[in-house]
């Protein structure tokens, strides 16, 4: 299921290499760029090594640089409300300073983000170069050029969240073209991330459709599942989209109505390893415990790891914040799955009881959701089996509930909402929530989150929705954007400066000013939307001649 993720470092040699190497030699039984995808398990290689680029955390990038850890989370729970950075002050200040909107233009995680992406984007166009000219069968070349385009859609989708408009590049960068491409707008690269997600949609298959061994590959539902998410963040953070809410429902009636996806009956096993491309998965990379620590070559991850706790094997980033804590109902049974620490259940996480340095943490909590047993973590603790998800189907749902309030259809998204709830509601507590055991202890609760019935009243609706949508994928990476294109992200940034707090009960944050920094890193969006940006890292500002974003 998981031998996706075994990249050879051939493959890797090969794609970094320039194609004037193989033209000064005979090419007779060699293999060059021209002949490279004609065998079937070199084309599904040379694929794999675009889906590798995903998973990577710290390491050597392709040149032999060092790159720094990247996650999702750094964004979409970092910079809101649900998380601090946590672990040693000194640990990651880049992190800390992209919090506190003050980044420098070499920060060091953006550089790893932005090199990623593009390396990613540079695997897939050798891909998408040569593939329609393979004698491949038809059925497979398809299905490889959907997940090429889907992965492509996917770095710039980040990169347009991140940094706004970047380079678009169609082909492999020549290199006479080293820098001369120009950087194109925001709309134009929110647009070029779906149109390769919409060719992605026409090529690949249902999840149906995969053996168990390909588990993990893009499928038709994840194209139209980041589709869908793409244009909802189009909607009101790209002032020049003309996208519609029906756009977007017509996207997520789709992926509903195919039957590939249903929510799981635990919420409880979501994250844990017998949850692994279950029901509710839609994009979800493959993990595979190996011999190697760092990137290229290893194939697990260091996520769990590195959000683990400080007093057992972990470093400690990722801390949930007491606000995010607060949002939770009581006797909401999500709660257990998704924070551990001193300041809950005793400190005990999957049936132990640990020892916890609250001088390296930032919250007294830590994130359940990536929190291995003692007997599933790896021997090489930066190199996990533990599969990172991505996009799971109760996401699909919330975004098909906001949109049928968007349209006026309030009683279509009060049954979605319902629909979350009664599966949390009877859901276990977090496997391992007593000590001494490994189980799904029951909750003994009874009428806990009740219906609620949802306001018809477009506002209340929308805090409603978001409200649950935060408990329901806490520490899922998504929270920022929910702010920002709801235009609610600098009043939170207001609450997160009066009310967040040190562990001695000091201001966190009383010698920044959080709106003020932001807000000079904001472009326009719709409807009076702040949309804040990133720096481009300066070296490929004056590589390329490219414009800086605002305010750096």
């Amino acid at each position: 299921m998981k031998k996706l993720l075994y990249i050879s470092a051939i493959l890797t040699t090969f794609m970094v290499t320039a194609c004037s190497d193989f033209l000064e030699v005979d090419p007779i039984a060699r293999e060059t760029e021209e002949n490279f995808f004609e065998t079937p398990d070199n084309a599904i290689l040379a694929i794999n090594g675009i889906y590798d680029v995903i998973g990577q955390s710290e390491g050597s990038g392709h040149d032999g640089q060092w790159l720094t850890h990247n996650y999702e989370f750094f964004f979409g729970d970092l910079l809101a409300d649900d998380a601090e950075k946590g672990s040693k002050e000194a640990d990651l200040q880049t992190v800390q300073d992209m919090v506190e909107w003050r980044p420098g233009t070499s920060n060091s995680v953006l550089e790893s983000v932005w090199i990623k992406c593009f390396d990613g984007i540079y695997r897939a166009n050798i891909a998408l170069k040569w593939l329609p000219q393979s004698s491949l069968d038809a059925d497979l070349k398809s299905r490889l050029e959907g997940e090429a385009y889907f992965l492509k859609g996917y770095f710039y989708f980040y990169l347009v969240r991140v940094f706004g408009g970047v380079p678009l590049f169609d082909e492999p960068v020549e290199s006479g073209e080293f820098g001369t491409i120009p950087r194109a707008s925001y709309h134009e690269t929110f647009e070029y991330a779906a149109l390769h997600f919409e060719k992605a949609i026409e090529r690949l298959p249902n999840k149906s459709d995969y053996a168990s061994s390909d588990m993990g590959r893009a499928t038709l539902g994840a194209a139209q599942g980041y589709l869908a998410r793409l244009r909802m963040y189009q909607i009101s953070m790209d002032a020049e989209a003309t996208v519609t809410y029906q756009d977007v429902k017509e996207l997520t009636s789709a992926i509903i109505g195919s039957g590939q996806y249903s929510l799981m009956t635990n919420y409880a096993q979501l994250f844990e390893f017998i949850g692994e491309n279950g029901s509710e998965s839609i994009f979800e990379l493959q993990m595979v415990e190996g011999s190697t620590a760092n990137a290229p070559a290893k194939t697990g991850t260091n996520l769990s790891q590195f959000t683990g706790n400080r007093g057992d094997w972990g470093w400690g980033f990722q801390n949930p914040t007491q606000d995010l804590v607060d949002a939770f109902e009581s006797q909401d049974p999500r709660l257990s799955c998704s924070i551990y620490g001193p300041a809950y259940n005793g400190g005990v996480v999957q049936g132990a009881a640990y020892d916890y340095k609250m001088e390296e943490m930032m919250t007294p909590y830590l994130n359940r959701k990536t929190a291995l047993a003692d007997a599933e973590k790896p021997s090489i603790t930066k190199s996990s089996a533990y599969n990172i998800r991505k996009m799971r189907y109760a996401e699909i749902l919330l975004l098909h509930a906001e949109v049928e309030i968007e349209l006026g259809n309030y009683i279509a998204a009060e049954d979605i909402i319902e629909s979350i709830r009664a599966r949390a509601r009877t859901s276990t507590m977090a496997r391992g929530f007593a000590e001494g055991q490994l189980s799904y202890p029951s909750t003994g609760w009874g009428g806990n989150l009740p219906y609620l019935g949802l306001p018809t009243e477009r506002d209340a609706a929308i805090d409603l929705l978001l409200k649950e949508k935060r408990v329901e994928m806490a520490n899922e990476g998504l929270r920022f954007w929910d702010l920002v294109r709801h235009g609610k992200y600098l009043d939170m940034l207001d609450h997160k400066q009066a009310t967040f707090k040190n562990n001695d009960g000091s201001l966190r944050y009383e010698s920044v000013n959080l709106r003020a920094n932001c807000l000079e890193k904001c472009i326009d969006g719709k409807n009076g939307v702040k949309v804040p940006l990133m720096p481009i890292p300066e070296s490929e500002v004056n590589d390329w001649d490219l414009t800086q974003n605002k305010g750096y």
